[in-house]
């Protein structure tokens, strides 16, 4: 609803400027896939937002039982005092546990949780942290605080590593945008001319816009996809 809105708001304001059906169709269109992109944005900042709660996480965990309080009451505390970003899934599992009294089926439900993301390095991460626990669980003693710290170590230097190759896949991506968007932004402008308008509305005009149109798609989302493979061959999941 939110790519129709926009395409036909678009379409309104670029016919009141230029009078051109075509010309206003066109960049309609291209600005129809801007709520898609701000959308992907947000959806990307919540999963870094996620990704870098881990390590905080474990580090309140180890903390925790460092200072005698339980593995099980440690997660429990997690809903109130860890990250917001991550209160769902350990929703999950206070809710499970206090309703069945197992860690381990607690567990289980927070790695379910955490599965609705659509994310398949948050479900690994939760898993790790499901396993983490067990494993702490039935060692106890002072081996809990090192397995925790252990975990979030490794997930530290995930992060670090994922920083650096993001980096290098936004700059990508934004190039791409840039490229894509900017032929439209000077046609918007050429539009302007009434010997500019009366081209476009002829026949060859629409067909100029039409193959714009399709080699601009192919450019961005090819683009866009060795802007993924950057994160793949980095061994990374965004």
């Amino acid at each position: 609803m939110q790519t129709i809105a926009t395409l036909l708001m678009v379409f309104l304001v670029i016919f009141l400027l230029t009078k051109n059906v075509n010309i206003s169709a066109a960049i309609a269109f291209v600005a129809g896939f801007l709520p898609r992109f701000i959308m992907q944005n947000r959806n990307r900042r919540e999963a870094d937002e996620r990704r870098k709660s881990w390590p905080l996480v474990l580090d309140q965990l180890s903390t925790a039982t460092a200072s005698g309080v339980s593995l099980h009451a440690a997660l429990l505390q997690i809903v109130d005092r860890g990250p917001t970003s991550l209160r769902a899934e350990f929703l999950a599992y206070r809710d499970s546990f206090l309703a069945e009294g197992s860690m381990e089926q607690a567990l289980a439900h927070f790695v379910a949780r955490a599965a609705h993301r659509n994310s398949s390095s948050h479900l690994v991460r939760a898993s790790q942290l499901k396993s983490t626990v067990l494993i702490a669980r039935d060692y106890g003693g002072q081996e809990v605080g090192a397995i925790l710290r252990n975990l979030s170590a490794h997930l530290r230097r995930q992060e670090t590593a994922y920083d650096e190759i993001s980096i290098r896949q936004e700059w990508i991506k934004n190039s791409a945008l840039l490229a894509s968007a900017t032929p439209w932004l000077l046609l918007l402008i050429i539009s302007l001319n009434s010997q500019s308008m009366t081209a476009y509305s002829s026949s060859s005009g629409r067909l100029v816009l039409l193959t714009g149109l399709f080699v601009s798609g192919i450019s961005y989302f090819w683009i866009k996809r060795i802007s993924n493979s950057v994160v793949h061959n980095g061994g990374l999941n965004s």
